[in-house]
């Protein structure tokens, strides 16, 4: 298994950067809002600079997100795509309402095996 280039805990969540893809795992009971989009946008780019890559969001304990974060997520332009990672069957239909609001492609996947298949694929393409 591939280890992080670079990891970085924050007080909501525990970002793994990797070549080309990230893997955010929030901390229970916390709200992604707008200022911790913002948080994130700045570290994100500070990785990434130019380079495309793509969000997996591993959802191992439960948070709340505020679906109006996906519609300004990346300004750059540099996000490929968001993989949500369910631990469960609990948490999809949060999941799907999220997705209405992604104007990137975003996509549900019960393991990071299946996560990491479809961002490469992902990759691929672009």
């Amino acid at each position: 298994m591939e280890k992080p280039q670079k990891e970085l805990q924050l007080p909501y969540t525990h970002l793994e950067f990797f070549d080309s893809y990230v893997i955010s795992t929030f901390k229970e009971g916390n709200i992604l809002d707008k200022d911790k989009i913002e948080e994130l946008r700045v570290h994100l780019e500070a990785y990434y600079g130019d380079r495309k890559f793509v969000w997996l969001s591993n959802r191992k304990y439960k948070y709340n997100v505020n679906p109006l974060v996906y519609m300004n997520l990346i300004q750059k332009n540099i996000l490929l795509g968001m993989a949500i990672i369910l631990n469960g069957t609990e948490g999809a239909q949060n999941a799907n309402f999220e997705k209405q609001f992604a104007n990137f492609p975003f996509e549900i996947f019960e393991s990071k095996e299946e996560a990491l298949a479809w961002t490469n694929s992902l990759l691929e393409k672009s």
